[in-house]
């Protein structure tokens, strides 16, 4: 063969592992691609195979991803209709918040749209308050419905996701977790809500997602979160034809966040059921 021939090759070889594929006999097997998230997956929401693999059992800060169960066990412990009380010490928290004002009273549906749009820490502990009579009550329940679902790395502390170094998951569990709360209509309509009016007894406001879910493709729901501990988090639940799946990234940065849930979603949507993935090559940088 000659030089020119040789660096040919060479060069196709090189474009094919860039390009995540390995020709293998017949057989091309692909690999995940890279995501700037330090721990990510991506699971099918139907059986919860997991499609995408990077640390995805290794323990994390959720952050505000959290909310998603606190608002699971408000849906599950709550009739629709029901009025929340504000109690001084949730009117007192770390923002982002909804404002609210200690004897304000707000519905359960509009407490839960302000959870998981605003990411309101306020209407948070609001909510453990008054669905347990404490945060440590709530945490309780939270544990619970973690306990029954058969999670082992996951524990919470808050009901917000606020930091605090015995409040942690991983990315399947917190896959899983949001596996279980979209099957609660609210919740699952609630966070694919882009901008809607809420109502407390003292006032009227018209509230928008923290996230553009319309601009992600393929994206019916989701939650982002933030703390200097956890750094950016994310968990999308996405469609595409028939296939469904759910996607989180943990210890990203913000500009990361979408594009590591894009990467993941488009690398699974891609290769469920059409060609061999390779589960033993997983992207794993513990």
């Amino acid at each position: 063969m000659t030089n020119i021939g040789k660096f040919v090759v060479a060069s196709l070889l090189v474009l094919l592992v860039l390009n995540g594929i390995v020709m293998k006999g017949n057989s091309a097997e692909v690999y995940p691609p890279q995501i700037v998230g330090a721990y990510g997956v991506t699971i099918d929401a139907k059986t919860g195979e997991i499609l995408y693999n990077k640390n995805a059992h290794s323990r994390a800060y959720p952050a505000s991803m959290t909310k998603v169960l606190t608002a699971t066990v408000l849906d599950e412990r709550m009739k629709d209709g029901e009025w929340l009380t504000v109690s001084s010490h949730a009117a007192n928290q770390e923002c982002l918040c909804l404002g609210l004002r200690t004897g304000e009273r707000i519905t359960k549906q509009d407490a839960m749209k302000a959870l998981l749009l605003l990411s309101a820490n306020d209407v948070a502990v609001t909510i453990a308050e008054n669905v347990a009579g404490s945060e440590k009550g709530f945490a309780d329940l939270m544990n619970q419905k973690v306990q029954e679902w058969g999670l082992k790395n996951t524990h919470f502390v808050t009901p917000n996701g606020l930091h605090d170094p015995n409040h942690y998951t991983t990315p399947y569990d917190m896959a899983l977790i949001t596996r279980e709360a979209i099957k609660h209509p609210n919740v699952l309509e609630v966070m694919s809500t882009q901008t809607t009016n809420i109502k407390t007894s003292i006032k009227e406001k018209t509230i928008r997602n923290l996230m553009n879910i319309q601009s992600q493709p393929n994206a019916i729901a989701g939650k982002p979160g933030f703390t200097n501990a956890a750094q950016h988090t994310l968990l999308e639940y996405l469609k595409q034809g028939n296939k469904e799946i759910i996607s989180v990234v943990m210890k990203t940065d913000k500009r990361s966040k979408y594009h590591d849930i894009q990467t993941m979603a488009t690398y699974s949507f891609d290769h469920m059921n059409t060609v061999k993935r390779v589960n033993k090559v997983e992207i794993d940088e513990k």
